[in-house]
């Protein structure tokens, strides 16, 4: 008999997609304010999958180099080192 397969599937939350937007010539970002907002709405979808009854793992990894902006964008090209959080759910 074959061992069982089973499908991972994975949620990715950033920080920049919860608090980065661009100004005039620059850009604003509150790193903690959004990494805070970041794992909550990890958490929260983690919690939901949870009641659902599957499987789930929460996890981050901490140092992520994201680039933004750039040629052909209209901004500066930066550089940020940021956490990403993730939730795995077993089906």
């Amino acid at each position: 008999m074959s061992p069982a397969i089973c499908s991972v599937e994975t949620a990715r939350f950033c920080p920049l997609d919860y608090g980065f937007r661009w100004t005039d010539d620059w850009y604003d970002y509150d790193g903690k304010a959004a990494e805070t907002a970041a794992r909550a709405a990890r958490d929260k979808r983690a919690a939901e999958l949870k009641r659902e009854g599957f499987t789930v793992k929460k996890r981050t990894r901490r140092r992520n180099l994201l680039s933004m902006g750039g040629i052909g964008s209209g901004h500066p090209h930066i550089q940020l080192f940021v956490p990403i959080y993730y939730v795995d759910v077993v089906r």
